[in-house]
């Protein structure tokens, strides 16, 4: 299985837990994980170039977790990745709803990693005019870091096509479409 290199996310959510087992905070971010050989040279806004290939991958799912499932249910959380950081991070919901959260990152740590693989199918474009850019494909990744210095990387095969994209060598989204790839876990 090959390792995600894991881009710096734009932002984070802290989160006090119930102080068990020695965790009493989470730190929680979005990551892009890339992988080098995946990727596409573009000429610049309005061309557009086809980025296909695949990535394999060890990760945890966070689609195991029963206690995600009865958020998405009960809140009408969006699928994937996005869906859930997008509501985690709207209003007040990581505090309101922090035992439930809580509880879906301590069902996810306790399972065992998944071998997943993200194939990519998507068109891409730069975005200035003659300005020639690399897109390298990316899937959105979910950080939970506890207070202890535990790190875990969680990603779901809920919503593919929101929890991929492409990036140019500084780590910018770029513009896509026609995103027909999938995530498989």
């Amino acid at each position: 299985m090959t390792t995600l290199a894991l881009a710096h996310a734009p932002s984070s959510v802290a989160l006090l837990a119930t102080a068990t087992e020695g965790v009493s905070s989470y730190q929680v971010s979005t990551k892009r994980g890339t992988q080098s050989g995946v990727g596409v040279t573009i000429s610049g806004a309005g061309a557009w170039a086809e980025l296909k290939g695949e990535m394999t991958f060890e990760i945890y799912s966070i689609d195991s977790s029963k206690a995600y499932s009865e958020m998405k249910s009960s809140y009408d959380i969006s699928g994937g990745v996005h869906g859930f950081w997008s509501w985690l991070g709207f209003g007040a919901n990581a505090e309101t709803h922090k035992s439930e959260v809580e509880s879906m990152f301590k069902e996810v740590t306790n399972t065992q990693k998944v071998n997943g693989k993200a194939a990519f199918d998507l068109m891409v474009s730069g975005i200035y005019p003659n300005v020639q850019v690399f897109a390298q494909a990316y899937v959105m990744v979910l950080q939970i870091q506890d207070n202890l210095g535990n790190t875990y990387n969680m990603i779901s095969d809920g919503d593919p096509s929101s929890d991929t994209g492409a990036q140019d060598q500084n780590g910018n989204a770029l513009p896509s479409s026609k995103n027909n790839s999938t995530i498989s876990l």
